[in-house]
């Protein structure tokens, strides 16, 4: 090749290259990036979808905009959506599902596999349930049009589960729980105060379906049993009674509460289920404990290892009773958060259990549970 044809490939490639470069940017500006999209059901049988996007508009300083769309099924409802912008919306970041109060409660199954069937999504993205409607949430969050409210409610849901409040629940963690019988997924719900949204409590589904909740307080009880959990916060409710000749009583007046208030942190904790006996559905649960005290509401001399046996005691009653009364709550609901259904199938002779065996099964068992607090660290001098 003489040095002519030389310059002209190298001018032809060069050409390529900058043109190439310039096609992405071109396509990407006409797009609508769904980074959140709620489900609602309405009366008239449609379904409503509202989806949160990024817009790459050099023009616009809004980089994130809301639109809803009304359709028989989902993807017809993102395409009446997609009537109403001047950008094509795809689903290629999508991070959080919010399905309706209602639309959970009659079964959410239809828009999972949806999902599943979409390339475009990814398994790992979080799914929520509103205490009113998906759209409610979204709109009452994004009071700022420079606020991402998708991104918010995301990170809402994620430092929740970084800090162990609640057990995670991605689109991947949802269907392998409905589809593998012996645990019952559970799903944060999402609820507007003083026009911001919150994590107020966890969900509990039967299936596919939206039977009940437990306070967001609670789940922490459920996540000590699936992982290792830690830097955790509690308050807890404990009888005055026992501690009684260790406060320091200003002025040496007598008080007439019952029960003072504790804040503690677990440093560390972990839960492990059992069975211990199949005839008599009895199964044990072993919790682990180590704390730290950070504020009490009385003024206890806990310097003493006796005061603190006596905190470690009254702690691991407290939690016990957590365990039993959250127990029987679910039981009576008729679901398994916990997961003992899988303890139970791996202690039968052929490891099967179907669905509706484990749902009759359910509501006898017995649960024993034991817990071992200890407490490392005290923040409090008294």
């Amino acid at each position: 090749m003489n040095v002519k044809n030389k310059k002209l490939a190298i001018l032809l490639i060069g050409l390529i290259i900058i043109l190439t470069g310039c096609l992405p940017s071109k396509e990407i500006e006409g797009l609508g990036i769904i980074n959140t999209r709620g489900i609602d059901t309405l009366d008239d049988g449609n379904l409503e979808t509202t989806i949160v996007y990024f817009q790459f508009d050099k023009q616009s300083k809004n980089i994130t905009k809301i639109v809803s769309g009304q359709g028989k099924t989902v993807k017809g409802a993102r395409t009446n959506a997609n009537f109403k912008t001047n950008f094509e919306l795809t689903a290629g970041q999508i991070r959080l599902e919010i399905y309706g109060r209602e639309a959970a409660e009659k079964g959410i199954l239809p828009y999972l596999d949806t999902l599943g069937r979409d390339a475009k999504v990814a398994d790992t993205m979080f799914l929520a349930v509103s205490d009113t409607t998906a759209k409610d949430v979204i709109k009452m969050g994004q009071k700022d049009p420079q606020t991402n409210v998708g991104h918010y409610l995301y990170r809402l849901i994620e430092q929740s589960i970084i800090h162990d409040v609640v057990p995670r629940m991605t689109l991947q963690d949802f269907i392998h729980a409905f589809y593998d019988v012996g645990k019952d997924p559970i799903m944060p719900i999402l609820k507007i105060s003083k026009k911001r949204p919150y994590l107020y409590a966890v969900g509990l589904f039967k299936n596919d379906q939206l039977v009940g909740q437990i306070p967001a307080e609670d789940a922490f009880l459920i996540n000590m049993l699936e992982k290792k959990v830690k830097t955790t916060q509690l308050e807890l409710e404990l009888p005055l009674k026992p501690f009684e000749k260790y406060i320091q009583k200003p002025g040496g007046k007598k008080s007439d509460e019952k029960t003072f208030s504790v804040l503690i942190s677990v440093l560390n904790g972990k839960g492990k289920m059992d069975v211990v006996d199949m005839n008599s559905l009895t199964f044990k649960t072993d919790i682990q404990m180590e704390l730290r005290l950070l504020e009490l509401t009385k003024e206890i001399r806990i310097k003493s290892p006796k005061v603190r046996a006596l905190f470690e005691k009254e702690i691991e009653k407290s939690i016990a009773k957590q365990y039993q009364d959250l127990l029987a709550n679910v039981q009576e609901l008729g679901v398994d958060p916990f997961g003992y259904g899988n303890v139970y199938r791996v202690h039968k002779k052929n490891g099967e259990l179907k669905s509706k065996e484990w749902r009759n099964i359910l509501p006898d068992i017995n649960v024993k549970f034991h817990v071992d607090a200890k407490i490392v660290q005290h923040g409090i001098t008294k």
